[in-house]
């Protein structure tokens, strides 16, 4: 399979474990055009992974300044195969806190975050949403999409077949298999744990940045998104 390929099988295992991030992809795509009037934004992708944001993004705003953050050397081959020469892909370690270093700009109309920030420990999450927060330009908007239950946190493990299978079948590819070697060596191979604070506890932690407004825009279920505003 070409490496470029890879995306539409991430995509269809994406669907079965997190039913609501194509919706709510539309809806952070349907917020950053309300607040760019019409002008070509400059959004940042957060924890990107193989690039869906990205692409949905130029799809509606072809102009648009993409840029793609990971880390995983997988999700950064798919995206890289996939997505056009226009999106700056960026290799960075969310855990630490120079990743914004190595950023190609200094601020950005949307900070948005899919599904990807529920490995990071309350400590560290807290202390990226004040830095994904001084990243929004004015008028701009920071915002998280992920499992938010409306009661306590919940901490769980990921481990299922299809999921297994389907990281079996990357690292067998003759182009992926490297790069599959390379995550075990970044990340284990064990099974990540995975903590889901409630939206209340994302509305606190945002309210430390130089953000107001910050407030719960969508739900399906258990899966949220908190966004927080940059004074015009």
């Amino acid at each position: 399979m070409a490496t470029g390929d890879w995306n539409d099988s991430w995509e269809h295992l994406m669907a079965r474990y997190q039913p609501g991030r194509e919706q709510a992809i539309e809806r952070m795509i349907d917020l950053v055009a309300a607040r760019c009037d019409g002008r070509a934004p400059r959004v940042l992708d957060v924890g990107g992974g193989t690039g869906t944001l990205c692409s949905r993004l130029l799809a509606r705003f072809p102009e648009a300044e993409a840029t793609l953050v990971d880390l995983d050397p997988v999700m950064l081959a798919i995206a890289g195969a996939s997505l056009p020469s226009s999106v700056e892909v960026v290799r960075a370690d969310l855990r630490d806190p120079g990743w914004r270093g190595l950023l190609p700009y200094s601020g950005y109309d949307a900070v948005l975050a899919i599904m990807a920030l529920h490995y990071l420990p309350p400590d560290r999450l807290t202390a990226l949403y004040a830095e994904l927060a001084g990243l929004v330009r004015a008028g701009g908007f920071v915002a998280n999409v992920d499992d938010m239950p409306e009661t306590e946190a919940v901490a769980s493990a990921s481990d299922d077949g299809s999921w297994d299978a389907w990281w079996d079948q990357v690292a067998a590819d003759p182009v992926l298999g490297p790069a599959v070697v390379e995550r075990a060596r970044l990340f284990g191979d064990s099974s990540s744990v995975e903590w889901h604070p409630p939206a209340a506890w994302h509305l606190r932690a945002l309210q430390a940045g130089p953000v107001d407004e910050p407030a719960v825009a969508w739900r399906d279920g258990a899966q949220a998104a908190v966004v927080a505003f940059r004074p015009r």
